[in-house]
Parts: structure tokens; sequence; C-alpha cells
């Protein structure tokens, strides 16, 4: 069974957004005459009920546009990619970007690469020298040089103090046998005044 294209249009589709404007104006214009009462023709009242808000003859209270702003820049947008522009009345949004259209630039015709008048022969030692150069002041400055020395990163406080705490460690650990002994002595000083002196 061979597929058989329907004429239902993908729902958020620029078609189908477009399509929708173009219903809903032929029923605007339709009805233009008894709503306004002949004082606006049917373009101008699309756009008046459409894209800007307006007050309701018979109510005198002031209704919202049919089409947000962000709505009718998507409107503009579903337009032009389905070459529907022209369809669209003259109002804000679809000004500003026929404009923005205007003011693209047009693009050339491709004739060919251009020659320039004068090529710069390279020197390949030159070019080699330079490149050692700029890569040998990079790898010697570093990535604070240039950087006053209060704002250098300073680094964890315990990265920082590993090395001086290494170094007591080992001072404590090569004296240890000597501070073992006088530990020992203390603690015997401290049993003997701490002894009762016996009776008897």
């Amino acid at each position: 069974m061979a597929f058989v294209p329907s004429a239902v249009l993908r729902r958020g589709s620029p078609a189908e957004i477009v399509q929708g404007f173009l219903e809903w104006s032929a029923r605007v214009r339709a009805g233009a005459p008894k709503v306004v009462g002949h004082t606006q023709s049917g373009d101008a009242e699309v756009v008046a009920r459409g894209f800007r808000h307006w007050k309701n003859a018979e109510t005198g209270r002031w209704n919202p546009p049919r089409y947000s702003l962000r709505r009718q820049a998507q409107l503009v947008r579903a337009a032009f990619a389905t070459g529907q522009l022209d369809v669209l009345p003259s109002f804000k949004k679809r000004d500003q970007f026929v404009a923005r259209l205007a003011e693209q630039p047009k693009h050339e015709v491709f004739c060919g690469i251009p020659v320039p008048s004068s090529i710069p022969w390279l020197e390949a030692h030159k070019d080699a020298a330079e490149a050692l150069r700029i890569a040998k002041k990079e790898h010697t400055r570093g990535p604070y040089a240039g950087r006053p020395v209060k704002r250098m990163f300073k680094g964890h406080r315990v990265d920082r103090e590993a090395r001086l705490r290494r170094e007591r460690v080992k001072e404590n650990m090569a004296r240890m046998d000597e501070t073992v002994r006088e530990w020992r002595e203390e603690r015997r000083a401290e049993r003997a005044k701490t002894k009762r002196a016996s009776i008897l």
C-alpha cells in the first residue's frame, strides 16, 4: 500500500502557524463591518485586533492583541520560512524583519581566487627560530608571571606547611629515645611525690 500524504499540518510547524493566521484573518475581515461600523477596512481591522491592543466599540473595554509580541515574531519567521511573507499585513515585527533582511549583504558571485600582487616569501629557519623564541618565553614566564605577590594563588594551608611539618617530625623522631627517657623520669618523680609514706 502506497503512502498517501494528508493535508493535515504538523502542529506548531511554520505552515500550520501561517495557515492559522490566514484562517483567523479571514474571519476578522468577514466580520469587520459589524464590529467597527464601517470605519476601518478589513486589513486595518486585522492589524488593529491582531497585533495591537484594541478597544471594543460596544463595551468600551480594551482587549489584548490576538498575537503577543513573541507570537508575532514567531508568525513572521514562519511566514518567511514558508515563503508567504507578503501575505502578512504591515505591522511592527514584520516591518522590523523586512528591514533586517534588506540590511543583509547580498552574496557576490564567485569569480575565482584573487591573486595577490606580491607574495611575501617565507624563510623556514627564521620562522623556526621565532617559534622557538616564543615557546621559550612562554615556558620561562609561567602561568603567574607579572602578577603581584599578594594576588598569587597561595594554595592550601596543609600543602604549604607540609614541608615544615615533615622536617619537624623528622627532628622529633631523631630525639625520640631522649624524649621517652625524660618522660619516664618525670612519671617516676610524679609517682614518688604522690606515694603515701608508710606509717610503720
